[in-house]
């Protein structure tokens, strides 16, 4: 099967305040003037910081400022778009206790991408990680305390990634949970996660924090590839999102460009950067999963039809199962959420599954095996709502 990818260059955005009408992770809209802006020269930086902006967040090749109301919109620089996690708003949070029942009599989204087949020839993806870039992760969790390998506060600039929305902790849960709760039980349950906490309380974020992740995720704390602190990791799993109008039917490799190249840095290096398509249906598929670079990740039921909200457009390349999903919250609780944020961490479960089976596989060989295996659905070959189609985590680590 011919995975290559193929892509649309679209006309970079002008760099110019964008006004956006934005919609937050409980589905809220409004309407406000941007109160960060994007910096890529020292003589844009100089004149925003007197007019009383302050540098917040310094990556590679972008610094991100904030600005007093009314001030950034002088500037004419390019707004720091805001990101969403992608948790479907019409389900509701419900958290619970552990569910009794043994692991043999669960048949749920891990016999249905056959994770278990894996699980029980032994590979559990036990010395693989994977960089979560999401609300935060719960470590005290029954579920998740063993995994835990470190990380990273980009929202509140500390190495403290305590989750503090639960969409992280859920979102971890499902690629490594030890399965104490046996329907909580994650796709690679020996995994280790770095998390990197890019989200807010509000599961609201910037794309400049996400730019800075990536580098980290990538180089390590020192800013520097190749070095002892390197993490690494194998995937980089990011179930996060832009809203309207920030949503493509075709490839996104020019509409946010710092981001574009972060993702292909990471690419180059060999680490597989699993994203949502977003929760937009028909509409299109979210940044950065319309970004070509990303391994982009749509959402099916358990009976493997498509899912009405999961983002739809020539970037989707695989799908997995993202209704209704079981896992780890905030507090000792357990939830069903829904979302191709639920979808996405499946795909990088499987991938941490691929390289254990497979520790010298490059990152292009990685992506071949999860979609030249794929179970087809809807049309023959890729398509817009399945991409190759749904994972089947037992094909893929042969």
């Amino acid at each position: 099967m011919n995975t290559k990818k193929y892509f649309i260059l679209f006309a970079a955005l002008p760099a110019m305040l964008i006004m956006v009408s934005i919609v937050n992770a409980r589905g809220e809209a409004n309407r406000s003037l941007p109160d960060r802006v994007i910096a890529h020269t020292e003589n844009e930086t100089s004149e925003a910081v007197s007019l009383g902006c302050e540098v917040v967040r310094d990556a590679k090749t972008l610094k991100a400022l904030r600005c007093p109301r009314g001030v950034a919109v002088s500037l004419s620089l390019a707004e720091d778009v805001r990101v969403f996690a992608l948790r479907e708003n019409g389900f509701v949070n419900e958290t619970r206790r552990p569910e009794s029942g043994g692991t043999a009599a669960y048949t749920g989204p891990l016999n249905q991408i056959g994770a278990d087949i894996v699980h029980n020839a032994s590979n559990t993806g036990s010395g693989r990680k994977v960089v979560v870039l999401d609300t935060g992760y719960n470590y005290f969790h029954p579920e998740l305390v063993s995994s835990y390998l470190g990380g990273k506060d980009f929202v509140n600039n500390d190495n403290d990634p305590m989750d503090d929305e639960g969409h992280g902790s859920h979102v971890s849960g499902i690629i490594t949970a030890d399965g104490i709760d046996p329907k909580a039980k994650g796709v690679a349950p020996d995994a280790g996660i770095i998390a990197g906490k890019v989200l807010d309380q509000n599961g609201s974020g910037y794309f400049s924090d996400i730019v800075a992740a990536i580098y980290w995720a990538v180089d390590g704390s020192d800013g520097v590839y190749g070095t002892g602190d390197d993490f690494g990791a194998d995937g980089i799993s990011m179930s996060l999102g832009t809203a309207a109008p920030y949503v493509y039917k075709g490839f996104c490799n020019n509409a946010l460009p710092d981001l574009t190249n972060a993702i292909k840095y990471a690419v180059d290096k060999n680490i597989t950067v699993v994203a949502a398509a977003g929760n937009s249906g028909g509409s299109g598929v979210s940044i950065p999963g319309c970004i070509s670079y990303s391994t982009t990740v749509g959402a099916v039921s358990s009976t493997d039809k498509v899912a009405s909200f999961s983002g739809k457009g020539n970037a989707l390349d695989i799908t997995a199962p993202g209704v209704s999903i079981y896992s780890s919250v905030l507090g000792n609780g357990y939830a069903s959420w829904s979302g191709t944020s639920m979808a996405t961490p499946m795909i990088s479960g499987v991938v941490a599954l691929i390289k254990y089976a497979n520790p010298t596989a490059i990152q292009s060989v990685v992506e071949n095996k999860l979609f030249s295996t794929a179970k087809d659905l809807g049309r023959s070959g890729k398509d817009t709502s399945y991409g190759w189609g749904r994972v089947r985590a037992n094909l893929a680590v042969q």
